[in-house]
């Protein structure tokens, strides 16, 4: 799911041009994809280790207790959700050509497709037992 929103961001960022096509808009426009590029790395990062987190529920203690377990789907992905969003708030970056919104707006639906693994991974468990 990771990989999948990865290339997700990396397309739309690419399908983004410029209107300007002076010398200035083609500096400015290499500037925005190099901090779309060091987003979109901080995005996979993020991601692989708030996946990685899951793994966690192999310990019997930590995937018995539903708070805990709900801390390894979800937990880090929205400390790190709401992390940007606080950042886009305080800087008013709130625009059309702002790269954090898209990165933003991935963040939230990656949080939303963890939450739903969770439910699914709780109701398998439940029928476990």
């Amino acid at each position: 799911m990771s990989l999948i929103f990865f290339v997700a961001y990396r397309i739309i960022i690419s399908e983004t041009a410029t209107e300007d096509k002076t010398w200035l808009g083609w500096l400015l426009e290499f500037l925005k994809i190099m901090t779309s590029l060091g987003f979109s790395l901080i995005f996979l990062g993020a991601m692989a280790i708030c996946s990685l987190s899951i793994f966690l529920n192999l310990n019997q203690n930590i995937r018995n207790n539903f708070y805990y377990s709900l801390l390894t789907f979800v937990g880090l992905s929205s400390v790190f959700t709401l992390y940007w969003l606080i950042i886009i708030i305080a800087k008013n970056f709130i625009h059309k050509e702002n790269p954090l919104i898209i990165f933003l707006i991935f963040c939230v639906i990656y949080v939303i497709f963890s939450a739903i693994e969770f439910k699914i991974f709780r109701k398998k468990i439940r029928s476990i037992n």
